[in-house]
């Protein structure tokens, strides 16, 4: 009887002990910290905007129809983008020729380069009268490659050699790229300086007028 009642008290202690043992294994929580991640997402879009828009354009000095002379005049746009692939500008001509005579019909030509689809290195114009443009950006690289030279031809290497005076080309009713940026701009925006020039020959007789050349810049992101 004595040995029995041993045995019990000793199953009743063990019993007891093994209880708090369980209890803590089966509810883990109430004795160690746990983690509850989650994350907030916000999508942010590209956007492009022209800072500075192109202001009109009065070609510095009066041309004579029949004596000629040359002409030349600029304006600047400054776009401004944070698309990470950067943006293209275009520009086209609401006519072709894209300058027009307002009163008379008449018309000015569009420059034609030596080859059609490179600009001329040099302004050029052996006959006539003709009307041209290039263009200038402030980064060099951001330039169309027909607008980058090597020094003496266009639409080769990479440089802008003359930014006022190199890569001369006609405007077109076709849009024709002048920059293609690969990034996002900076909080300054990027400049684009586009370049006009009008050249008459002596002895070609333009119809006395006030010619205007319509133009839009686009600008896309890429």
């Amino acid at each position: 009887m004595k040995k029995a009642l041993i045995q019990s008290l000793k199953i009743t202690a063990l019993v007891t002990m093994v209880l708090p043992v369980a209890f803590f294994f089966s509810e883990p929580r109430l004795a160690s910290a746990i983690e509850d991640q989650f994350t907030v997402t916000q999508v942010v879009t590209s956007e492009i905007s022209f800072l500075t828009n192109a202001n009109d354009v009065t070609m510095n000095g009066t041309l004579t129809g029949l004596t000629g002379g040359t002409s030349t005049g600029l304006t600047q746009v400054r776009v401004l983008t944070n698309d990470s692939s950067g943006y293209t500008m275009t520009i086209k001509a609401s006519s072709s020729p894209a300058m027009q005579g307002n009163t008379q019909g008449g018309s000015i030509a569009d420059y034609t380069p030596t080859t059609s689809s490179v600009p001329d290195f040099a302004y050029s114009v052996p006959s006539n009268y003709e009307f041209g443009y290039t263009v200038s950006a402030s980064t060099t690289s951001d330039l169309a490659q027909k607008f980058l030279d090597n020094g003496s031809a266009c639409n080769t290497g990479s440089a802008d050699t003359s930014a006022s005076a190199s890569c001369w080309y006609g405007l077109s009713t076709t849009a024709t790229s002048t920059v293609v940026r690969a990034t996002a701009t900076p909080s300054s925006g990027a400049t684009t300086t586009i370049f006009f020039q009008l050249k008459i020959n002596s002895g070609s007789n333009v119809p006395e007028d006030t010619y205007v050349a319509t133009t839009t810049l686009t600008v896309t992101t890429n």
